[in-house]
């Protein structure tokens, strides 16, 4: 007889069906019925664990914004490293997320303007992200702080490129961890204040 999956369990295959659908059709218009189907259990059976599409995104968001901050803020905090050192570790960590996790962060936020599916802790917990990183960057460079969140989208896109061509097999990993330590020092570079003489 087969054993029954636990609470926990049956929540995470939810969750990782959805991921797939997600990252499948590159997009969050997914049904709780493709779901369920993924995961062979009925629809009612979602319902126990969400009350919709918009939570399920909303747990996936969660899970993977912890997943991010994990890797990249122990690369932020280190005190005895610059911040040169700090944003190409930082960056390389994000890549490295990207690398194992796929676009689904990525995904969300680019369609969280159209209908949310966010909920207030979600969005709580990337804006407090955010600002750490921004408020770092900001200090380091000596950045106004809307161009720091400018230079964070800018650079952002490095890893996020490399990340996609690493996936879709036209470079290794090695290639791309060269290539974004490049281009992130030189972003990090191209913005920092020049000592005056």
């Amino acid at each position: 007889m087969e054993a029954m999956p636990a609470e926990g369990d049956r929540e995470q295959q939810l969750l990782d069906a959805a991921q797939t659908l997600i990252r499948e059709g590159r997009t969050l218009n997914i049904s709780l019925g493709e779901v369920a189907d993924r995961v062979g259990v009925s629809r009612s059976l979602l319902y126990v664990y969400f009350d919709g599409v918009p939570a399920i995104i909303d747990a996936l968001f969660l899970q993977h914004l912890d997943r991010l901050a994990a890797r990249i803020l122990p690369e932020l905090d280190s005190a005895e490293a610059s911040y040169r050192e700090r944003a190409s570790a930082a960056y390389a960590a994000y890549l490295d997320y990207l690398i194992e996790s796929g676009p689904i962060l990525q995904l969300i936020l680019r369609e969280r303007h159209q209908d949310s599916p966010l909920g207030a802790e979600s969005q709580r917990q990337f804006r407090r992200l955010l600002r750490r990183v921004a408020e770092d960057t900001r200090r380091a460079l000596s950045l106004a702080p809307r161009e720091a969140f400018v230079l964070l989208e800018l650079t952002a896109g490095i890893p996020e490129a490399l990340a996609r061509l690493v996936r879709g097999g036209e470079i290794d990993r090695e290639a791309a961890h060269a290539t974004c330590r490049r281009l992130v020092t030189a972003s990090v570079d191209g913005f920092a204040v020049a000592p005056t003489t």
